[in-house]
């Protein structure tokens, strides 16, 4: 065979037979990639995918003018008790906590689009054997900054500390105030987009309301949802560069199965940078509205302070409180967590060490729990 490929790369021409040894090595060579592709190409067929070749190792089937392929892993360890009822029932234990893939691109028309899987544990809650969701699956139309256009499911804009991407929490977790009164991920439409540039913006969009993953509508009611931010100033104090952000959010649904009735839901949060310190705070609240029963309302809040020693050691504190039924006693929660964080390259390679310390409702015990953390974005 190789014989055969010699004989015709020499025989191509009278230059090629009267070459060196080293030109023939090189035809030699350039017949065996040829060969290579050729082959490669086939087994991409053979697969159903397709032969245009990838410097990424990626193969695109579309027309895409940029096309990514990333994804983040947490690996947590956590011990002793319950500060919280997120805890209830755990114990010493290593966790999975996110073990995301994602695929990512844009079109030169200003459409963009994410799809994004999650196999790790997905919630703090214990959870048993192998399982994969969709966390992100969305396609946004770009071409104009006063209106973005995304649809599939995303997180809905409501409550700040829900919005700040995973990997770049100041948190090992988030308040128990945000988990207990956020939306999270839905599958809906929104817009959103700067009202005055760099000063006020918005996201409001209509959801099915039925969780995630989830898409069935439980009535003919859609849930809205609306969030305005505002930058209140940006400069510079004592040499040191200087942003204060503002924001309002709520939601409403009306809901027909494990809860039949109208939820709204409302908050309001501030968060102030100066040079390496930065500090914020949030309120949430939720009235839900049986059809049958009488109403509830719960409510949460939280305040944080961070402090960048350098470029590679961050320390942190955060108090929150959070109430499940207001009108009722001994229903709050309070809950302190200290936190340490050193980067290794940014966020991309972090480690991260929390103790929270919580005063749940009587007859729960006053806990305390240590969560470590190591993170790997790619």
């Amino acid at each position: 065979m190789l014989a055969a490929i010699l004989s015709a790369g020499v025989g191509s021409s009278g230059r090629a037979a009267n070459s060196s040894l080293e030109e023939r090595v090189a035809i030699l060579e350039g017949h065996v990639v040829q060969l290579s592709s050729e082959n490669q190409a086939l087994r991409a067929r053979l697969a159903g995918g397709s032969d245009r070749p990838s410097s990424a190792g990626v193969l695109p089937e579309g027309r895409a003018a940029k096309i990514s392929l990333g994804g983040l892993m947490q690996v947590q360890g956590e011990s002793s008790g319950a500060p919280d009822s997120r805890y209830t029932g755990l114990s010493e234990r290593f966790q999975l906590r996110r073990m995301r893939v994602a695929l990512a691109g844009m079109f030169a028309e200003g459409i963009a689009f994410k799809f994004e899987t999650d196999f790790g544990n997905a919630s703090i809650s214990g959870r048993s054997g192998a399982a994969g969701q969709i966390t992100d699956a969305t396609v946004t139309w770009t071409r104009y900054a006063a209106c973005n256009l995304r649809a599939g499911q995303f997180k809905t804009p409501f409550g700040y500390e829900q919005l700040v991407s995973d990997p770049k929490t100041t948190f090992v977790e988030r308040s128990l105030a945000n988990d207990r009164s956020t939306i999270g991920r839905q599958i809906g439409i929104q817009a959103s987009g700067d009202i005055v540039k760099s000063v006020l913006g918005y996201a409001a969009g209509v959801f099915n309301g039925s969780g995630t993953n989830n898409g069935a509508n439980d009535n003919s009611k859609f849930m809205s949802v609306g969030r305005l931010v505002a930058t209140i100033y940006t400069g510079t104090a004592g040499g040191q560069p200087v942003r204060w952000t503002a924001a309002a959010n709520s939601f409403n649904t009306v809901d027909k199965g494990g809860f039949t009735g109208r939820r709204t839901g409302y908050g309001v949060d501030s968060q102030l940078n100066w040079g390496p310190a930065q500090v914020g705070a949030e309120w949430l609240r939720n009235d839900n509205h049986p059809v049958t029963g009488l109403p509830l309302a719960t409510a949460g809040w939280y305040a944080f302070g961070a402090w960048n020693f350098d470029r590679s050691w961050q320390g942190a504190v955060r108090f929150d409180v959070y109430d499940s039924a207001l009108h009722r006693r001994a229903t709050t929660t309070r809950e302190w967590t200290l936190g340490l964080n050193h980067f290794l390259k940014g966020d991309d390679l972090k480690l991260m060490l929390n103790y929270q310390l919580g005063n749940p409702p009587a007859p729960l015990p006053r806990a305390g729990r240590w969560l470590g953390r190591m993170q790997v974005v790619f």
